[in-house]
């Protein structure tokens, strides 16, 4: 029950309109946005420290630019050619063992902070207090920690393997044409399967007890769907409306990013608070079924000393 200005304001009784006013009052009431920004602040700092992790490890690799740059000259156009071919030289020229070490800890240090908030996130939504038990919930932390990378890994690999890259592969590699159209079909099914069970473990593995499907499923699919559509307008958004680069110079593309972390962490966030309003919903229909019965349920007879008297 939510209070404004010392009155009580009753939820409506109709199931839907109960659960809507449950979701915007608890949207309100666990500061989803103030969650939602620190969550995209996380996210976005995932990036750079991949960044420099990356390059460091290039660098120590000592690649073959030459070799490289002319493979990708077949993918990419000649500018981004160029530009890659001055970035690997840039860091084939100038290793640094430092910079690869401070990469590969901060790309675990924000994952980290990441899943955190996340889980926290979701004890809030399910109205969980601290965990029972604090060092099974950093083995958890932990475990989800990699399977954030490992989906984000993924994700990228699905997304930007395409079309142009299965034919370079074929004309190169001679990958059979059968498993390129296979990719071409699947890889979409597969990233969203892969981000489904993502969701799924990520409201599952902060509860205290084991949960059903149906207690998490729901969520799950209201979160993916709703990411890929506000991903859809938003990008839909960007290409036709906004002009990020006319205000924001160079840093436009950091700050379209930004917004859409925000929209995504919160979206993420709001999957769980909708698990946890259809259970106070299921409580609530179990506890007026409980009192519809025995309201209906005759009175005890007296017992027989009191009846004879």
């Amino acid at each position: 029950m939510a209070w404004r200005k010392g009155k009580s304001i009753r939820p409506p009784e109709n199931g839907f309109l109960r659960g809507c006013w449950l979701m915007v009052n608890r949207y309100l009431g666990h500061n989803v946005p103030i969650q939602a920004a620190a969550l995209a602040f996380y996210l976005m700092f995932m990036i750079f420290p991949l960044t420099i992790f990356f390059s460091a490890l290039l660098g120590q690799l000592h690649l073959d630019v030459t070799a490289l740059t002319h493979a990708a000259s077949d993918l990419l156009p000649g500018e981004v050619v160029d530009l890659l071919e001055m970035y690997l030289s840039y860091v084939s020229e100038n290793p640094s063992l430092k910079m690869l070490l401070f990469g590969l800890f901060f790309s675990i240090y924000f994952p980290m902070r990441a899943t955190k908030t996340l889980m926290q996130a979701v004890r809030t939504a399910y109205r969980l207090g601290p965990p029972k038990a604090p060092i099974r919930h950093t083995l958890k932390s932990l475990v989800y920690t990699v399977m954030l990378i490992v989906t984000i890994i993924l994700t990228l690999v699905l997304v930007s393997v395409g079309e142009e890259a299965l034919d370079y592969a074929i004309a190169h590699f001679g990958l059979p044409v059968y498993l390129a159209s296979l990719w071409q079909r699947l890889r979409f099914p597969v990233m969203a399967l892969v981000m489904y069970f993502a969701l799924y473990f990520l409201y599952a593995l902060p509860q205290d007890t084991r949960l059903r499907a149906r207690d998490l499923y729901p969520g799950v699919l209201a979160a993916l769907l709703g990411w890929m559509v506000t991903s859809y307008l938003f990008s839909w958004y960007v290409e036709n409306f906004a002009s990020y680069s006319l205000f924001y110079g160079s840093i436009g593309a950091v700050i379209v990013l930004l917004v859409w972390l925000n929209f995504t962490a919160a979206i993420l966030i709001m999957g769980a608070e909708l698990n946890g309003v259809l259970g106070a919903l299921r409580k609530d229909r179990t506890l007026r079924r409980q009192e519809q019965a025995e309201k209906a349920a005759p009175a005890s007879p007296p017992s027989g000393k009191a009846s004879e008297r």
